[in-house]
């Protein structure tokens, strides 16, 4: 199956996008996803760690401000008008330097003894019902999200008095300021609702309070950090992606520079390897003079085969190589028997017969010669199996050897020898048709006799003791 990014590189590809156009988009598409990710995260944790740190605060202020309240014997017995006005004075005084808009301060039996609304007061909340409520009277602080409609006025530090109630003092800042009465701010404010139980400092619980405190300050200061760090992540990103940008195209460059030059070094080596394998087939036609020339002019009758049965560009190497050395095992035959000029003996031929196998051998331990082992070990092998050394059928013969059957005995038939003179090219072309399906591949001779026959003859002109060419007259 293939993955989602290799779909892209092939729409790539396919959009003609250079190797560093791929790389620029993908390190921005890595970079952008990676800058998002740590973004989130740290955004993600330092909400985090600001809103534990604001709980952890927001309990402690509380229960350090208004455990000496609730020690006091005043919530034993409903409060007098002055001793409410009291009150209010200080929690609002001291809550609104933790922005805190309204509250409720609870008894042990959760009973509302004070809170900004004056119609709460003295009400009961069921401790089963209210769960966060239960959990702070039994110990355990709490906190959550909320929205809730409140007069914001309550968060602004000096305000201590609250129209509502209708005081006839006038109103007074914690410093005994008169503060001039505002219109009221009731809306919707975004607040953290702290649940905090109080206990005295002999570990017995005295009761339990509940804020809400104004955190959209708090919010605001919290997105300009993200935003700040979000933009950091971005620069870092964007310079991280022109300096590694920049080190892949230099990278490239050399790469293309010395992949270059490995070519040209590789084109020379095979060109060097070629010229070699060409001496050695040289050198054989030294020792077997009545067959010059022959291995160059199968190659180029091969040549003209593969063009026709469609052989990839890439394998045509494989067998010029496998051509020109094919009867390189003949070394190892005894010159009485290579150069006899009449027919061979039993036993002379079933010498001459173990070429193949040993020319194979001879090139098995060469890394780029091992496809050319298999052609030359099979290239005397049959289409029907009466060949050897294996007596392999079909195509179950190398296409290489297959090709080469072809071409080896077209030029053989072709070529005057001391015992006997060359056939005309139009009786070898018709032997060669014959053959199709006993000794030849049908696909192979179809593809040679397709070829033109300029293009033979002309190869042909090259063979040694070659007889006036003779075209068959049409009939």
């Amino acid at each position: 199956m293939v993955s989602r990014y290799g779909l892209w590189m092939m729409r790539w590809r396919a959009a003609g996008l250079s190797p560093v156009a791929r790389f620029s988009v993908a390190l921005a598409l890595v970079l952008a996803v990676t800058a998002v990710a740590l973004g989130g995260v740290s955004a993600y944790l330092i909400g985090r760690y600001v809103e534990d740190e604001t709980v952890t605060f927001t309990h402690d202020a509380v229960a350090g401000h208004f455990g000496t309240v609730f020690q006091n014997s005043v919530f034993q017995r409903p409060l007098t008008q002055a001793e409410l006005q009291t009150l209010e004075q200080s929690v609002v005084f001291h809550f609104s330097i933790y922005n805190v808009v309204a509250t409720r301060f609870y008894a042990p039996d959760g009973t509302i003894v004070f809170s900004y609304d004056d119609s709460e007061i003295g009400r009961r909340l069921d401790l089963i019902e209210n769960q966060s409520l239960g959990a702070a009277l039994a110990g355990q602080r709490s906190a959550t999200h909320r929205t809730i409609v409140a007069d914001a006025r309550y968060a602004r530090p000096g305000f201590t008095y609250s129209e509502a109630m209708g005081y006839a003092p006038p109103p007074v800042d914690h410093s005994g300021h008169p503060v001039s009465l505002g219109t009221p701010d009731v809306r919707k404010v975004q607040t953290l609702e702290s649940w905090v139980p109080v206990t005295a400092n002999d570990g017995k619980l005295l009761g339990a309070v509940t804020v809400w405190r104004d955190i959209e300050p708090l919010n605001l200061a919290l997105w300009n950090i993200q935003a700040g760090i979000g933009g950091i992540i971005a620069l870092a990103a964007m310079l991280l992606w022109l300096v590694l940008r920049g080190v892949y195209v230099r990278s490239s460059r050399q790469i293309v520079q010395q992949a270059a030059a490995l070519r040209v070094a590789l084109a020379e080596t095979e060109r060097t390897y070629d010229a070699t394998l060409a001496a050695l087939s040289s050198a054989l036609d030294v020792r077997d003079t009545e067959t010059e020339g022959h291995a160059r002019r199968v190659v180029r009758y091969m040549e003209l085969i593969a063009e026709g049965l469609n052989v990839p560009a890439g394998q045509h190497a494989t067998l010029r190589r496998g051509a020109l050395l094919h009867d390189i095992g003949k070394i190892g035959v005894p010159d009485h028997i290579l150069r006899k000029p009449g027919p061979l003996t039993e036993n002379e031929w079933s010498t001459m017969k173990t070429h193949p196998d040993l020319g194979a051998k001879i090139i098995a331990n060469v890394p780029f010669l091992e496809e050319v082992a298999v052609i030359i070990r099979a290239h005397h092998e049959r289409w029907d199996g009466a060949g050897y050394p294996e007596g392999l059928t079909a195509e179950h013969i190398p296409l290489g050897a297959r090709i080469f059957a072809v071409a080896d005995s077209f030029d053989a038939m072709t070529s005057d020898r001391p015992y006997r003179r060359g056939r005309r090219l139009d009786e070898a072309l018709e032997e060669i048709r014959r053959c199709a399906g006993t000794q030849f591949d049908p696909a192979v001779v179809r593809a040679f006799l397709a070829v033109p026959l300029d293009r033979i003859e002309a190869i042909h002109a090259n063979a040694p003791f070659s007889l006036r060419l003779v075209r068959a007259k049409a009939s």
